[in-house]
């Protein structure tokens, strides 16, 4: 089995002087028990080399859900981790995200990498994001599919199926934005107009 290497770690950041969670641009072992990583700060966009080291290894059960799909199989996690549901991490060349985790014969919110006796999880290379397009008064629902750190920004005009729309607004899990950005990760909808709809017409609307 090969070390997994950490979607994302909670470090302290020196730009701003606190623990705050951390992407892992890039990350690779160097021996056994030294992962040598490229880190970039979530709150502040700073971006560090970080070293960690990690005390040995535990194989855990392992389930991936690829769409209606499941894969069962085993994987080699260090010692020292905890994991949560939401968490993510590259199992091989594939990004997972933890959606239960099993302690004793029970489904739990978070725990030690020791503890853990079955980890189920969702491939998470791509998501899913919901567009409304409004059209002449008329909403049409989609998906498309993007990479979960791909930025979609409020004012903006990206085509779908061909056809040009303007961003005026994106819902969050806890918000709607009518400026600024956000990640695929983070999206419930995107709402849009068709950019060939005069733009000062379709605001009113």
């Amino acid at each position: 089995m090969s070390e997994q290497v950490p979607q994302s770690v909670t470090v302290e950041c020196a730009e701003c002087g606190e623990e705050t969670l951390h992407r892992t641009l890039k990350g690779r072992y160097s021996g056994k028990k030294r992962l040598e990583m490229v880190l970039k700060c979530a709150k502040c966009g700073k971006v560090r080399n970080h070293v960690l080291t990690a005390i040995g290894l535990v194989q855990l059960k392992l389930v991936i859900s690829r769409g209606d799909i499941s894969e069962r199989t085993t994987v080699q996690l260090p010692a020292d981790w905890g994991l949560k549901v939401g968490d993510e991490f590259m199992h091989e060349d594939e990004r997972l995200q933890v959606k239960a985790i099993e302690v004793g014969g029970v489904k739990v919110n978070s725990a030690a990498t020791p503890d853990i006796q079955a980890l189920w999880t969702i491939s998470f290379n791509t998501v899913h994001v919901k567009v409304s397009v409004n059209r002449h008064g008329r909403t049409r629902s989609l998906d498309i599919e993007t990479d979960p750190e791909d930025e979609f920004i409020v004012g903006s005009e990206i085509d779908i199926d061909d056809t040009p729309v303007y961003i005026h607004s994106i819902k969050l899990k806890d918000k709607t934005i009518r400026r600024g950005s956000a990640s695929s990760r983070d999206i419930v909808r995107i709402y849009c107009t068709d950019a060939r709809e005069p733009r000062e017409k379709s605001e009113r609307e």
